[in-house]
């Protein structure tokens, strides 16, 4: 009986070490920092009120603000109330985004794989960008008599695209190694 226990503690600490040893040559390589930034980034975006776009009739009384997980329409006279709506698609596909870096991530072993998820996930930052738009200058919320303005949040997708690209380029010079190891043999 004393022995199964002393097994079982055994297999635990050779797990916790096979986990160590994994988790250390995951985070040697740089793509992995990169898919963190993205699931940080994609994370953030989905559940905070970070507003993209913003429109406003000429009087000012009207406005409109767009975030990436909500619409807001504000309307100031004659008393101040505004009317929220969800932006369920982009949350959906900035969703999709982290999801598809966590597998990618995972899947460290399996450069082919992760290659492959890498590139879906340029796919979904597309479908992203092409919902960005319609949600702001597709949707013209006042006609020639608004103005209407992007924000620097913006900018995290800009983040986002060139974080997916290092780490693509980083998974491939390590495939790239690999092979030209295997060729030396």
């Amino acid at each position: 009986m004393c022995w199964q226990y002393l097994t079982n503690s055994i297999e635990m600490k050779t797990l916790k070490l096979t986990l160590c040893l994994h988790l250390k040559y995951m985070l040697q390589r740089t793509q992995t920092l990169f898919l963190l930034a993205i699931i940080v980034i994609c994370g953030t975006l989905s559940t905070v009120n970070i507003p993209f776009y913003s429109s406003e009739k000429e009087n000012g009384i009207e406005r409109v603000e767009v975030s990436f997980n909500k619409t807001e329409m504000i309307v100031i006279q004659p008393m101040k109330h505004s009317v929220t709506e969800s932006n369920t698609l982009i949350i959906s596909c900035l969703t999709i985004i982290g999801i598809l870096s966590i597998v990618s991530l995972l899947s460290f072993k399996n450069r082919k794989l992760q290659l492959l998820l890498t590139s879906l996930n340029f796919l979904a930052i597309g479908l992203l960008i092409s919902l960005l738009y319609v949600f702001s200058l597709g949707m013209d919320y006042f006609g020639p008599s608004g103005t209407s303005s992007f924000k620097i949040s913006l900018g995290l997708i800009l983040l986002i695209i060139s974080f997916n690209v290092l780490a693509f380029r980083g998974i491939k010079k390590d495939e790239e190694l690999i092979r030209s190891m295997d060729r030396l043999r």
